[in-house]
């Protein structure tokens, strides 16, 4: 896998990281019952997302090393 290649990953887990500090946020903003269900669903996915992504990379760095 090439430079570029993992640079897009890491860049796509920023974008992960992102979106977790933005749900954080919008959970301290007093969400309704049905707002905070919606947000804690988009924040477990989110997380096996972004654990599927780590593993890649995790996978795609030590590869590289070999």
């Amino acid at each position: 896998m090439s430079e570029l290649d993992v640079e897009k990953l890491f860049e796509k887990r920023d974008s992960y990281l992102n979106i977790l500090k933005h749900i954080s946020f919008e959970l301290m903003m007093e969400p309704t019952d049905e707002e905070i269900k919606k947000i804690k669903e988009l924040e477990k996915n989110t997380l096996n997302e972004l654990d599927k992504l780590q593993k890649e990379i995790s996978q795609n760095l030590s590869k590289k090393h070999d």
